[in-house]
């Protein structure tokens, strides 16, 4: 027996599953109490007061950082405009110093070799500066 009565209840009124079907009625869709895109659950609000942390950047490292690389202080410092374009001249003049310094027997080094030696030190200073200012805007004047 499955635990349905037929015929009348207890109190007289026949008994009606409340699963069944009426012929008047069409069945309901799979998701006839939700709108669409409803998540099932109630979704979390973001935090109302983010916090967003900026990093200090240490000066000395730019300036190692450009000594190793020509270009990587400055964009390690915020220039990345600055730091990407010199990187490219190093890539594309590196090359075309050492064609011309064999093709020269090593005289052109002398013009080249102090314009290499001016463009790091100029890039390390502004990867310097760069960091300083950056620390000296989010309220580190000293660091």
């Amino acid at each position: 027996m499955s635990g349905y009565q037929q015929g009348p209840s207890e109190d007289g009124s026949s008994w009606q599953d409340p699963h069944a079907q009426q012929p008047w009625q069409p069945a309901p869709p799979p998701n006839a109490g939700m709108q669409p895109y409803q998540q099932p659950y109630p979704q979390p609000y973001p935090p109302q007061n983010r916090v967003v942390v900026v990093p200090v950047k240490t000066p000395g490292l730019a300036v190692l950082f450009s000594f190793l690389w020509l270009g990587a202080g400055n964009c390690y410092a915020g220039q990345v405009g600055l730091g990407v374009a010199l990187i490219i001249a190093q890539v594309v003049c590196a090359p075309l110093s050492a064609i011309l310094a064999s093709v020269t027997l090593g005289f052109s080094l002398l013009i080249t070799v102090p314009i290499w030696i001016v463009a790091f030190v100029v890039s390390a200073i502004t990867g310097y500066s760069a960091c300083k200012e950056h620390n000296r805007s989010l309220g580190f004047p000293h660091y």
